[in-house]
């Protein structure tokens, strides 16, 4: 019998994403069954909010990995191209089906629009509304479509990864200091209810990118030096202005505080993984290859997930905790339908 040879991955980018993901889902679950969490789960709480950051970050990540060795460049631009369309696609085509066919009064969150007339599809379609919490699909799908831009920069420019420093210096002066107006700063800054506008959230993009260009768990000791002390800085930048020192209090709109503490946090997963992955038992192994193989099947989960609690909040509200029991529940199923690809990760150990 011909043995399986498994195609290599770079572990460290699926455990980030899988930490991403299940961070991720669990926020969800807990947001939308209004368990109410006491001092001590809020700041355990906080661990989980850099896995919003990890879902935009790796997502520029990816794209270095996937592409940024590739012998050409047009026929990586084109597949991003169409990728990120799919992604846009999604997005509207889940809030347009949502519109018409959910009952809203199943999900209190939406009442801010449905009892001001505000719910219709003239105002998803401006991002003026949504009918489902998912626009960092839209972030995303926007920014990998411009992303062959990083990749033509990489290919074709001499000192590639400065280049991209300054761009990605550009980014940040341009959001953050100089005030624009108007229908195109509208979008890219969301001047509207949608979470995650382009311009600020393409900054833990263009990071991914230069992250993984650079190198990604093999510089840990640079990125720990690096993200350390800006993140020492930016915690005594707002003690001293009198700013929350709550991570997840600088995600909406995104700033500064919680790009450091999230860039350190990355930095501190390298560690962890590196040190998870030398401990020699087999259970440890075959939960490192779980969270690799969830977190290299991160969009269908999340959509998924999102589609589960939409579901049982309709059939079951105001009972909303059982949203706990059938998220686990759909991730235990989707892992045994998967199970010949996650045997993959359990012989892919190196």
């Amino acid at each position: 019998m011909q043995s399986i040879t498994p195609k290599k991955r770079n572990h460290f980018i699926s455990y980030i994403k899988g930490y991403a993901i299940l961070s991720v889902m669990l926020i969800h679950l807990i947001d939308w069954s209004n368990i109410n969490v006491n001092v001590t789960g809020n700041w355990l709480k906080e661990l989980l909010y850099p896995g919003v950051f990890f879902f935009m970050s790796t997502a520029g990540s990816v794209v270095y990995i996937a592409y940024g060795k590739a012998e050409t460049w047009s026929k990586p631009a084109w597949k991003l191209f169409k990728r990120g369309w799919q992604l846009i696609g999604m997005y509207y085509l889940y809030n347009i089906i949502k519109l018409f066919i959910y009952d809203f009064s199943k999900e209190p969150f939406y009442w801010q629009y449905t009892e001001h007339g505000k719910m219709n599809w003239q105002n998803i379609l401006t991002l003026h509304v949504f009918s489902s919490p998912i626009g960092i699909l839209l972030t995303i799908g926007a920014l990998i479509i411009l992303s062959p831009i990083l990749l033509f920069i990489t290919k074709k420019i001499k000192w590639s990864n400065l280049f991209i420093s300054l761009i990605l210096l550009g980014i940040i002066i341009n959001a953050y200091f100089i005030p624009t107006s108007g229908l195109i700063s509208d979008f890219v800054f969301s001047q509207n209810n949608i979470s995650f506008p382009l311009a600020l959230w393409s900054i833990p993009f263009v990071a991914g990118y230069l992250i993984a260009s650079l190198g990604f768990e093999e510089r840990k000791h640079w990125w720990l030096a690096i993200f350390l002390p800006l993140a020492i800085v930016s915690y005594f930048y707002q003690t001293k202005h009198g700013l929350s020192i709550i991570p997840s209090h600088s995600m909406y709109p995104l700033q500064a505080y919680y790009l450091f503490v999230s860039l350190l946090f990355t930095a501190l997963l390298f560690y962890i993984f590196f040190i998870l992955e030398k401990i020699p038992c087999s259970i440890m192994k075959k939960v490192l290859s779980l969270i690799r193989f969830w977190g290299d099947s991160t969009l269908a989960i999340y959509v998924y997930h999102w589609i589960v609690v939409d579901l049982v909040m309709w059939a079951f509200f105001p009972q909303t905790k059982l949203i706990w029991v059938a998220v686990p529940i759909f991730l235990l199923l989707y892992t045994i339908v998967k199970r010949a690809k996650f045997k993959e990760y359990l012989l892919n150990q190196v």
